[in-house]
C-alpha cells in the first residue's frame, strides 16, 4: 500500500505563497520533506500537485528538488520528468544538467545533446555567460552542427571564436569533408597554417580524407612530405587514410611501400590492400594478401569478391565465395 504518515492531499492551500512567514516555511520544509519520503510516482505527483496549487512550486529550490526525484529515484520517470522540466518557469543550471545527465543514460542519448543546445541557445547561455568564450562547448557545437549537416551554422560558431585551437580547426574540417564540401576543407587547411595553429594527425586524416574524394594524387603526396618534415606521429588511423588516399588514387605502388612500413596493421589495412589491387585487376596479388592476413574476416573477403562482381567476373567471385564458406577463420553473413 502507498500510504505515507502524513496525508499528502490534505496539506492546507497557503493563500499567499509569496508571504515569507515563519508559518509558511515551516509548511513548506514539511512539503519538501515528504518528497524524499515519496515511494512511488503517483506520491510524488501527489506533492507535485500540491505544490502547483499553493504556489510552491515556482520556488527555484523546490522545483528543483521535485525535479530531482521525478528524475533520479528509483520509480523515476523520464517522461513524467520533461513535463515537470516544462513547468519550471526559469530552469537553473543544476536542472538542465540533471535532464541532459538523465537524457544521456537513456534509450535516447542523442536527446541530451538537444537539450544542451537548447539551454545554451533559449537562455543565451552561449551569448551572455562565460560559456560564450568556452573552446571546448564551442567545439563540441561546431561537431553537432557538421554532424547534423548543418555546416552554415557550424561555420558561423567556428568563426566567432576568438582564439581557436587546433579542436575547433579539426572539427570545422571534418564537418566539411562529411558535408562534401572537400575544397573548403583544403582551404580552411591552408588558414590553419597561416594562423601557425600546430595541425596533428587529426587534421591530417581530415585534409587526406579530402584529397581521397577528390582523387589529388598530387596533393596527396604534398600531405605525405608534409607529415614527415612537422614530424607528426604517422598513428594507425592516419597510416590507413593514408593508404586509402593512394589506393583511391590508383597508386597501389606507394600504397605497397607504405605498407611495408607499417609497424602495426589492422583489417582496415589489409582490406585497403586487397580492394587496390583488385580493382586493378591484379588478382593473385590480391589474393596473395587476402591469404597472408592474420586473422581473416569477411570484410577482407569481401572485398575480392566485390572486385570480381564488378569487373565481369561472376564465376571467379563464386569461387571465393565458396573458399570463404570452407574457411574456418571467417564466416559469411
Amino acid at each position: 500500500m502507498e500510504t505515507l504518515s502524513t496525508p499528502l492531499v490534505s496539506l492546507p492551500i497557503q493563500a499567499n505563497p509569496e508571504a515569507p512567514t515563519v508559518k509558511n516555511n515551516n509548511r513548506n520544509r514539511l512539503v519538501l520533506s515528504l518528497i524524499d519520503r515519496c515511494i512511488s510516482l503517483k506520491q510524488l505527483k501527489q506533492v507535485h500537485a500540491h505544490m502547483l496549487r499553493t504556489g510552491l512550486f515556482f520556488d527555484a529550490y523546490s522545483a528543483s528538488k521535485l525535479f530531482t526525484a521525478s528524475t533520479l529515484s528509483p520509480f523515476s520517470s523520464l517522461e513524467y520528468a520533461r513535463k515537470v522540466f516544462d513547468e519550471i518557469p526559469e530552469p537553473n543550471l543544476y536542472t538542465w544538467n540533471i535532464l541532459i545527465r538523465a537524457c544521456s543514460w537513456s534509450l535516447e542519448p542523442g536527446e541530451s545533446v538537444k537539450i544542451f543546445l537548447r539551454m545554451l541557445f533559449f537562455h543565451g547561455l552561449v551569448v551572455k555567460s562565460s560559456f560564450g568564450d568556452d573552446v571546448f562547448i564551442l567545439n563540441s557545437l561546431i561537431h553537432f552542427y557538421a554532424s547534423c549537416g548543418n555546416l552554415d551554422f557550424a561555420y558561423r560558431v567556428f568563426a566567432r571564436i576568438g582564439v581557436k585551437d587546433v579542436v575547433s580547426w579539426n572539427s570545422m574540417i571534418s564537418g566539411f569533408v562529411q558535408g562534401g564540401c572537400f575544397d573548403k576543407a583544403l582551404e580552411l587547411f591552408r588558414e590553419m597554417e597561416a594562423e601557425n595553429v600546430k595541425p596533428n594527425a587529426v587534421t591530417m586524416v581530415g585534409v587526406l580524407s579530402a584529397c581521397t574524394k577528390m582523387k589529388d594524387l598530387e596533393f596527396g603526396r604534398w600531405i605525405r612530405s608534409y607529415i614527415e618534415q612537422n614530424v607528426i606521429k604517422m598513428d594507425l588511423t592516419l597510416s590507413n587514410a593514408m593508404l586509402d588516399m593512394y589506393v583511391k588514387c590508383g597508386n597501389v605502388e606507394d600504397a605497397k611501400i607504405l605498407f611495408d612500413k607499417m609497424e602495426e596493421k589492422d583489417i582496415v589495412s589489409w582490406t585497403t590492400m586487397i580492394d587496390g589491387y583488385a580493382k586493378l585487376g591484379e588478382y593473385d596479388v590480391a589474393k596473395s594478401f587476402l591469404d597472408a592476413v592474420p586473422r581473416q574476416e569477411t570484410a577482407t573477403w569481401n572485398a575480392l569478391i566485390s572486385a570480381y562482381n564488378q569487373n565481369g567476373k561472376p564465376q571467379e567471385a563464386l569461387a571465393i565465395f565458396r573458399q570463404l564458406q570452407l574457411s574456418k577463420n571467417a564466416n559469411p553473413r
